[in-house]
């Protein structure tokens, strides 16, 4: 059986240009975050305090800016960033395994829940033991960062937690893609090679219900969103034939699956997208229409049910879709040669962000003739029209992973950068690189990597292939090829492309499916005259590291601030307290409503002030926060 890349896996890039010499897209500032081996974005989320969560792995210690142990191999890496993109604070949890962190929401409390796969047993951070190769990990955060449970689930075989949505009611919905049949917690059969397996759990972290789709061959979990009218999308990948749940034929070597299910997981329609090669998903979202878009990349020409063509190995790719699962509209974007859709997001006015990353197939020619390997940023009408676009880049490889709103009317853009080799080569010779602005914790060390430094890196990335090839098997062989090369593997060049057959995409031909490229630019979609990479990015810790550009749209105008807000508001048990200006120190104080003081304590550092109710009955509280430049109140309602 012939198992496809996981979507995450086969990280295609490609050269996007940008013609004006002047953006309407300032860069206010970049930074990144990581020690002297490795980190990899998974996600990031924007904060009621203007600032932002970073999400993702990391197998380096306490180095960099980083401040904490590693535990075992990969761990759970957790970043509370104000606006600026300073520390506020810095969390990791990990077992004796490979423990990688996909998805992190907010929760109604203040809180947050943090979704991804373990291979670890029990130990260290890790309070049960594994079910099978790999489980679903699931932790409940406060709204300080403070651990208030865990949960493993899983099968006897590998199931991989890719996304978790937070319903009003504060239970919490997992999606994921599972191998296991009946075992452990998985109550359903296993449908085929791996199946779409959705869980929730109630807001302490029992199962509550639990459903698994698929067909005959491989399906892959991409998205989640809740839907309008109640319930839920899911966006899946699908190589299968109809067969199971799995309706109607496919198109291609695989197509986006789309299943519409109701409060408890019960489907009432689902839909296929694709054309005649591979067309992979990535996120699914929710428009404030009722709509839907889908967003991926395709190798497709127009073909199947496809009216867009790609031009030469894989291009961005957006449908609209209405509540009944009719495509609205579909649009390509081409940017180069392979480009891989990550990331959409919604303006209030209705336009759309589209985040990404491209990839050239240009090293080793000139710094004049050299490709780029950088984000993506694209903005358009909501019909799919063009307004602008950027790239934004480094000298090594960048994997945009998610392009996301802040309250203050900018954008983030956040993912993970390799470091391109003749950066440690500049790095051993030189025996450091100056900082260029940007903080870097731990006095005294070094930011070189040493000849035994670079010995640990492959060694340990020796270990993580051959547990990822012991784990994840082949359904997941694109985690070990995104693992290689974040941990600075010298077994060949970065893979390119997704698993596009060769007699489809030629070496270096420019051709997509035997079409000359040159005569799909009449097309629907977007075809840029390629420049060379944007260089922005200044400092790198390790292998790999966490980067985030953040940009400022000056055709948006920035909202009036309050001093003071809080936020969730009705509470149950914490509330964020959310000052609206920056300070040096100051205290907080809950009073009830007759005036009583609860509770007094110092504030110094960061703008979101968590407060615990959890020991006051239900009513009303003020929450009085006294700095240096100014006093002011907020009322919270605690409720139920």
């Amino acid at each position: 059986m012939n198992l496809h890349k996981p979507f995450w896996s086969w990280y295609a890039f490609a050269a996007c240009v940008f013609t004006l010499t002047s953006y309407s897209q300032d860069i206010l500032w970049e930074r990144s975050y990581g020690g002297k081996h490795a980190e990899l974005l998974f996600d990031a989320i924007p904060t009621a305090d203007y600032g932002f969560i970073l999400a993702g792995s990391s197998v380096s210690g306490a180095t960099g800016n980083k401040t904490s142990a590693n535990r075992g191999d990969l761990d759970y890496w957790l970043w509370k960033m104000d606006e600026h993109g300073e520390a506020v604070w810095q969390k990791t949890f990990g077992g004796n395994g490979m423990d990688i962190l996909q998805s992190i929401r907010l929760t109604p409390d203040g809180g947050f829940i943090l979704a991804g796969t373990s291979t670890s047993g029990k130990g260290l951070d890790k309070t049960e033991g594994a079910r099978g190769l790999s489980d679903f990990w699931v932790i409940k955060l406060d709204a300080g960062g403070g651990l208030q449970w865990q949960k493993t689930i899983g099968g006897i075989d590998s199931d991989e937690l890719v996304a978790v949505l937070v319903s009003k009611d504060g239970k919490y919905l997992l999606g994921g893609t599972s191998a296991s049949g009946i075992s452990g917690e998985k109550t359903d059969k296993n449908r085929g090679g791996t199946d779409l397996w959705i869980v929730q759990l109630d807001g302490s972290g029992n199962i509550e219900w639990q459903q698994t789709y698929g067909g005959l061959y491989n399906e892959q979990l991409r998205g989640l969103c809740p839907a309008p009218s109640g319930g839920y999308m899911v966006l899946g990948y699908t190589n299968s034939p109809e067969s199971d749940e799995k309706k109607g034929k496919g198109f291609g070597k695989g197509d986006f699956w789309v299943l519409r299910l109701d409060v408890r997981g019960e489907q009432l329609w689902q839909q296929t997208f694709g054309g005649d090669l591979d067309d992979q998903p990535f996120t699914i979202l929710a428009l404030n229409n009722g709509d839907y878009l889908l967003g991926g990349n395709s190798a497709s020409g127009t073909s199947g049910n496809k009216t867009t063509s790609a031009r030469s190995g894989s291009d961005f790719w957006v449908v609209r879709m209405d509540e009944q699962g009719n495509s609205v509209w579909q649009e390509s974007y081409d940017f180069g040669k392979y480009d891989i859709l990550t990331s959409l997001t919604e303006n209030p006015d209705g336009s759309i962000l589209i985040g990404g990353h491209a990839k050239t197939e240009t090293r080793g020619k000139s710094k004049e003739e050299e490709g780029i390997n950088d984000y993506i940023a694209l903005k358009v009408k909501a019909n799919g029209e063009e307004i602008w676009n950027r790239h934004l880049g480094s000298d090594g490889d960048d994997i945009l992973r998610k392009l996301i709103q802040t309250r203050d009317g900018g954008y983030l853009l956040a993912g993970t950068s390799n470091a391109a080799k003749n950066n440690y080569a500049l790095r051993r010779k030189n025996g450091k690189r100056k900082n260029q602005g940007l903080s870097v914790a731990g006095k005294g060390e070094s930011l070189a990597v040493s000849d035994n430094a670079q010995k640990e890196v492959d060694e340990t990335l020796t270990q993580g292939r051959d547990a990822v090839n012991d784990i994840y098997k082949e359904h997941t062989e694109g985690l070990r090829d995104e693992l290689s090369e974040a941990l600075g593997s010298q077994d060949g060049p970065i893979k390119t492309g997704i698993a596009v057959p060769t007699n489809v995409v030629g070496q270096g031909s420019g051709k997509s499916a035997g079409v000359d490229a040159d005569a799909l630019s009449g097309l629907s979609g977007n075809n840029y005259q390629k420049q060379p990479a944007s260089k922005n990015k200044t400092l790198n810790y390790g292998t790999s590291d966490f980067w985030v550009i953040k940009l400022k749209d000056k055709d948006k105008k920035e909202k009036a601030r309050q001093s003071i807000e809080a936020a969730p508001n009705p509470a149950r048990n914490y509330t964020n307290v959310i000052i609206g200006y920056d300070f040096e120190k100051g205290t907080a104080t809950v009073f009830d409503i007759a005036g009583h003081m609860l509770q007094s304590f110092e504030i110094t550092t960061g703008r979101t002030v968590p407060i615990d109710l959890g020991s006051y009955p239900e009513g009303i509280y003020i929450v009085e926060v006294k700095t240096e430049k100014s006093t002011d109140a907020v009322k919270v309602m605690k409720s139920r």
